[in-house]
C-alpha cells in the first residue's frame, strides 16, 4: 500500500502543461508582425534610447535594421513601432516615394491632404490685363495651369511630428536603389539627409529595414556615416528567445498539454532544426501547433515524423530560393570554398570575388557577389567578413553543390578563418 501511495504521489507531482482557455490563430504567413515575439532586447533598447535623444534634441535620425531574408527584420520593425506608439509617438508606414511626394506622404500619414488648387491664368501677349481688358488693347492669349499641392514634404513631416514625435517605418529599404540617378534622386537625397541629420525641426526618426546591402544603398544618397548604434546587423535569435517562441506556438496556438518533459523534448527537437532563425521557426512550429490542435493537444513522447518532414521540406525550399538566379558554376565555387574551410567558414569580400572571377566571365564576379549578398546567401558579419548565415544552409550547400574536382585558388594564411588561426 505504501509503495502504491508513493507511485501515485510521484505521478501527481509531475509538472504538467496546461493550455490557455483561448488559442491563438495559426496563420501560414512568414512575413509581417511575429505571432509570438521574444528577444531582441539589445536592439529594442538601442531604438528606445534613440527616441529619447530625438525628443531631447528636437532632432532625429535614420535607424536601420538590415540582414538576410527570413532573419526577422519586419517583425522587429513592427515591435519597435509598437513600443514607440505606446510611448506616445506617432507611427506611420511609408513607401520611399513618400519622401519626395507630399501627396503620398500625407496619404500614408492618414492626413487630410491639402486641397489642390488649380489656377488658370490667362495672359495677353500685348495689351492691358485684368478687369479693364475690355477697354484696352487685346492680343493673343495663352492658357497656363499651375497646381498648388499643399505643404512640402519637410513641412508635412514637421507638422505631423509636432511635440509627440514621428516614426516613419520604411521596410524593404534596399528598394531605394531603383531611384538612383532617377528624376527624384536629388529630392530623396535632400529629405534623407534632413532626417538623418535631425534637421526637420521636430523629432522624426526613419525606422528602416532591408537586406544586407541597405546601408550601402543609403550611401548612394549621401548617408555615408550612421550614428553609433543606429545600424543593426540582425542575426539569429538567442537560444532562450528561440525556445520561448517555440513554446508559445505549441502551447498558446497548439493547445499542448501533458507532461512538461514531453513539451521540453518537442522544443529541443524543433530548436535543433531551426538554429534560432525566425523563418525556420515559422516552417516548423506552426505545423507542429496545427498537428497538436487537430489531435486534441496531447503531447506525445516524440515529435511526429510528418511534422519534421514538412518543416524540412520548407527549409530546403527556402535555401533553393536563395541560390536561384545564380549560375551553377558559382554555386559550386562557393560550396567548394565552404568545404575547404569547414564549419564556421568566413570570407573577405575580395576572396569571394577573386574565386568567382576565376571561374566566370570578366566583369561578372562583383555582380555575382552582390547578388549573393542581396539574396542572403552570404551576410556581412560585425567584423567585416562574410559568411553563410545558417549552419544548416552551409551543410546543404556543401552536400548539394560541392565539387572537389573543380580547381580552387590555393589557401593562404590571410584566407584562414579566425578559428583556424
Amino acid at each position: 500500500m505504501k509503495k502504491f501511495s508513493h507511485a501515485r504521489s510521484s505521478w501527481i507531482d509531475k509538472p504538467q502543461v496546461t493550455p490557455p482557455a483561448e488559442l491563438v490563430p495559426i496563420l501560414d504567413d512568414d512575413r509581417g508582425p511575429a505571432t509570438f515575439f521574444h528577444g531582441r532586447e539589445r536592439e529594442l533598447h538601442a531604438f528606445r534610447e534613440r527616441r529619447k535623444k530625438a525628443h531631447l534634441t528636437n532632432g532625429g535620425t535614420i535607424f536601420l535594421v538590415q540582414g538576410a531574408p527570413g532573419v526577422g527584420k519586419t517583425a522587429l520593425l513592427h515591435e519597435c513601432a509598437q513600443r514607440a506608439e505606446m510611448d506616445g509617438w506617432r507611427v506611420a508606414d511609408i513607401d520611399y516615394n513618400a519622401l519626395y511626394d507630399p501627396g503620398t506622404l500625407t496619404d500614408q500619414l492618414d492626413e487630410l491632404y491639402a486641397e489642390r488648387e488649380i489656377i488658370n491664368r490667362k495672359r495677353t501677349v500685348e495689351g492691358d490685363v485684368g478687369i479693364t481688358i475690355a477697354k484696352g488693347r487685346f492680343g493673343k492669349t495663352e492658357g497656363q495651369s499651375s497646381e498648388y499641392r499643399g505643404a512640402s514634404v519637410l513641412k508635412t513631416l514637421k507638422s505631423a511630428a509636432q511635440s509627440s514625435g514621428l516614426v516613419l517605418v520604411f521596410d524593404e529599404a534596399q528598394t531605394l536603389h531603383k531611384d538612383i540617378g532617377g528624376p527624384h534622386d536629388s529630392e530623396l537625397t535632400r529629405q534623407l539627409k534632413l532626417i538623418h541629420n535631425g534637421k526637420v525641426g521636430a523629432p522624426v526618426i526613419l525606422l528602416a529595414g532591408g537586406l544586407g546591402i541597405s546601408k550601402s544603398v543609403f550611401g548612394t544618397f549621401g548617408i555615408s556615416r550612421f550614428v553609433t548604434g543606429c545600424v543593426v546587423n540582425l542575426g539569429r535569435l538567442s537560444p532562450e528567445a528561440e525556445r520561448e517562441v517555440i513554446r508559445d506556438w505549441l502551447v498558446k496556438a497548439g493547445g499542448a498539454h501533458g507532461a512538461l518533459k514531453d513539451l521540453t523534448h518537442w522544443i529541443d527537437t524543433i530548436a535543433a532544426e531551426t538554429y534560432g532563425w525566425p523563418q525556420h521557426i515559422q516552417t516548423y512550429a506552426p505545423p507542429a501547433a496545427r498537428w497538436l490542435r487537430e489531435t486534441g493537444g496531447t503531447l506525445t513522447e516524440q515529435v511526429p515524423a510528418e511534422v519534421l518532414a514538412k518543416g524540412h521540406e520548407s527549409k530546403i525550399e527556402c535555401y533553393e530560393s536563395r541560390v536561384e538566379g545564380t549560375k551553377l558554376i558559382y554555386r559550386e565555387t562557393l560550396a567548394n570554398l565552404l568545404l575547404q574551410k569547414g564549419p564556421n567558414a568566413s570570407f573577405r569580400e575580395e576572396e569571394l570575388i577573386t574565386a568567382f572571377h576565376r571561374v566566370g566571365g570578366p566583369g561578372d564576379a562583383a555582380a555575382v557577389f552582390q547578388h549573393a549578398l542581396y539574396k542572403g546567401v552570404v551576410v556581412e558579419r560585425g567584423d567585416g567578413r562574410f559568411a553563410i548565415p545558417i549552419p544548416s544552409m552551409h551543410t546543404w550547400m556543401v552536400q548539394e553543390y560541392a565539387n572537389p574536382a573543380r580547381d580552387l585558388p590555393p589557401m593562404s594564411p590571410s584566407n584562414e578563418t579566425p578559428a583556424a588561426r
